[in-house]
């Protein structure tokens, strides 16, 4: 997955590895990445908000837990198990767990259930079988944009397969930061003053053309998150040479856990659903 919860810039800074140079960076941004990939599997959910058809096991009861979603398009069921979704759901079929959970929003988070709504839908139960249920939505544990402030400025619609986007403030951005445009997500792998180098339609997402002048959000993530990333790379790049791996000399209950991250992600860690998504 094409995806950071901390910048390239923020890790280099004096504050943290205090380097200067671009001769590290595919190396620790790929780092990022990596680290980034270990805190959903160390936390058994993820971060980032991915567009996805995700199909799960029918309980045949009236309630089914989902991993993380912060919306959902489409509802549909298999009532014959020949592996065809014929059942569309409408919205009055179903309600989405836990009630005012508002994902969209900096404070809210994710739905990690449906309830079939008896009393105003058409539906009894969700039915029983493997791969019975698909759901269509976007997930993630919230989804949280910032107007970045800058627009793309490229005197021209932005085209599909173009992969360096010219903004009107290139410093509003850094490596290893995902943006939005409409509703497409795109993920910086560089920045030369005002042109930005992406990767088109990441996150389950289509590249499209996109209008001269057009806004761009940045995703953010919630703050000890974005820390604990920062602080395993960081303790992982100082220690690459000694080959200590947790660049850290304290005790830690879980083998090769920083105690430090672990307590940044100690209220974010989630149960293992035991489903396959």
């Amino acid at each position: 997955m094409t995806n950071a919860y901390a910048d390239l810039d923020t890790l280099k800074s004096p504050a943290v590895l205090n380097l200067t140079g671009s001769g590290f960076d595919p190396r620790l941004l790929a780092l990022l990445e990596d680290v980034s990939r270990w805190i959903d599997s160390h936390c058994n959910r993820h971060f980032y908000v991915l567009t996805a058809s995700r199909r799960f096991d029918g309980t045949g009861e009236t309630q089914l837990r989902i991993p993380d979603l912060v919306s959902l398009t489409t509802l549909a069921s298999d009532e014959d198990q020949d592996r065809v979704f014929e059942t569309t759901w409408s919205s009055s079929d179903y309600l989405l767990y836990p009630l005012n959970a508002e994902p969209q929003q900096p404070w809210g988070r994710p739905y990690s259930r449906l309830l079939v709504d008896v009393a105003a839908g058409s539906r009894a139960t969700f039915p029983s079988g493997p791969a019975t249920v698909e759901i269509a939505g976007r997930w993630g544990f919230r989804e949280e944009t910032q107007d970045s402030g800058a627009d793309i400025n490229e005197g021209a619609p932005f085209g599909a397969s173009d992969t360096l986007l010219t903004v009107t403030d290139g410093t509003r951005f850094a490596p290893g930061q995902t943006v939005q445009i409409d509703t497409e997500q795109l993920y910086i792998t560089a920045v030369s003053g005002n042109d930005l180098t992406v990767s088109r339609g990441v996150n389950g997402t289509a590249a499209a053309t996109q209008a001269d002048g057009a806004d761009i959000s940045i995703f953010r993530y919630p703050g000890p998150v974005v820390e604990a990333c920062l602080l395993r790379a960081s303790r992982l790049w100082r220690g690459r040479d000694s080959g200590e791996a947790r660049g850290n000399t304290g005790r830690s209950d879980l083998p090769g856990v920083d105690p430090d991250v672990q307590r940044l992600l100690s209220s974010y860690r989630r149960a293992p659903l035991g489903l396959s998504v």
